[in-house]
């Protein structure tokens, strides 16, 4: 299951990724578990 998980690697630090979250605390690793409607993971990029 690993294998077929994505990574990102934000270019921000962990403040700036907190705030993108809309948490006022760092934030160090994030998991999407549930995308919703969102496109979030269309907009990263596939390395094919």
């Amino acid at each position: 299951m690993l294998a077929k998980t994505g990574v990102h690697h934000y270019s921000g630090n962990n403040i700036e990724l907190g705030t993108a979250c809309g948490k006022y605390f760092r934030v160090c690793t994030l998991s999407i578990t549930d995308p919703g409607d969102s496109d979030i993971i269309k907009s990263i990029p596939q390395d094919d």
